[in-house]
């Protein structure tokens, strides 16, 4: 009788045992459910840690890489070539031009001008290249004489430039101070300049020349453009012309105004004149 009940007591014991554990399961389920809810577990685990592959971001200044901003090389993807900076450029207005060869690998050049200074001492140099893929930020660093520095009485015009292999949709250049370098235009080419012009009014000697050439519209009306035109070289019979304005007038009077204010109102050249004759601005005016 007595082991009987001591089989039941075990029995007893051992199915509190058992519901404890299967009790003990259930709440940890519930637990960790709850905890799903709430938010994720995190569950540590001891192991090796592996260091990331090192990703080789491509170089987006040119002058990061060097303590001196290098003649020549890439960034980001971009082929550039520094052209030497010059006292003797050939614009008078402070801002950037963009020339395209298509005969060289580095096809497009961009010059960029100081403006016009009534001495020397005045320079102008490139001292950061920045390209992200998209965006050609250009940096340049400008710098006058001091107050003890002797100078040439002469006028001079500094500009600097660079070579490039591809145009970006978005070019900016600034100077050291955050100034920004407007675009003033593109160079044409001289075909371009000289399909349909009537007249070109025209002032200047030597190297250099002040050209607003005019076309007759279908509506009656005026377009003009213009030019200022240099020789390549000294004694050079060649020509580059840089475009600085152009517009549609009502009358040949208003084209005159506006070759004053571009101070071209020289003499008149007529499209078709085959002794080319120079005549005068009231020539021009009656040859309606």
């Amino acid at each position: 009788m007595r082991c009987e009940i001591w089989k039941s007591l075990c029995c007893v014991a051992a199915t509190s045992v058992l519901f404890g554990i299967a009790g003990c399961k259930a709440n940890q389920v519930k637990a960790e459910t709850k905890a799903s809810e709430n938010g994720p577990t995190t569950i540590m685990i001891s192991a090796t840690k592996e260091e990331p592959a090192e990703t080789k971001v491509p170089e987006t200044s040119a002058a990061e890489s060097s303590a001196v901003l290098p003649e020549s090389g890439i960034v980001n993807g971009l082929y550039y070539h520094l052209i030497p900076a010059s006292s003797s450029g050939d614009s008078g207005e402070r801002g950037y031009y963009v020339f395209q060869d298509r005969q060289d690998k580095l096809s497009y050049k961009l010059l960029i001008a100081a403006g016009e200074f009534s001495t020397g001492g005045h320079s102008i140099e490139i001292c950061d290249i920045q390209y992200d893929g998209s965006k050609l930020k250009i940096t340049v660093k400008e710098t006058g004489p001091k107050d003890t520095d002797t100078v040439i009485q002469a006028i001079t015009y500094p500009c600097c430039g660079i070579e490039i292999d591809q145009l970006p949709g978005d070019i900016e250049i600034v100077s050291e101070t955050g100034t920004k370098y407007e675009r003033l235009d593109t160079r044409l080419d001289e075909s371009e300049l000289e399909k349909g012009w009537i007249a070109i009014i025209q002032n200047g000697a030597g190297e250099h020349m002040w050209m607003t050439y005019v076309y007759k519209t279908d509506d009656g009306k005026y377009k003009y453009i213009n030019v200022a035109a240099t020789t390549v070289s000294w004694g050079s019979t060649k020509w580059k012309k840089v475009v600085k304005g152009s517009g549609t007038v009502d009358s040949r009077e208003a084209v005159v105004e506006e070759a004053k204010k571009f101070k071209s109102d020289g003499f008149v050249t007529f499209a078709g004149d085959a002794s080319k004759t120079v005549h005068s601005i009231k020539e021009f005016l009656a040859a309606k």
